[in-house]
């Protein structure tokens, strides 16, 4: 009897997509932040759905901390609300 393996390889993602898909990701945050800005206001999900955008990869970027910033002296200053 022989123990068989599955030696498959996986092509490793390359330096372009990682790249592509953390522009998509920060363009995502971008975007949500200047809509919550607009809006005035924030909803609990809508913090949520924002939370995973931006630790979806595991880390947070330099992009990112200045929308998170930019959102919380928003907030802080009174121009966006918590609401229901």
């Amino acid at each position: 009897m022989s123990n068989s393996s599955d030696n498959t390889i996986q092509p490793a993602e390359n330096d372009d997509q990682r790249e592509s898909t953390t522009a998509t990701d920060e363009n995502e945050v971008v975007q949500m932040v200047d809509q919550l800005i607009r809006s005035k206001r924030i909803t609990y999900s809508q913090y949520q759905s924002l939370s995973k955008m931006v630790l979806a990869d595991g880390t947070v970027d330099e992009q990112e901390r200045c929308q998170i910033n930019r959102l919380f002296d928003a907030i802080q200053s009174g121009f966006i609300r918590i609401v229901e």
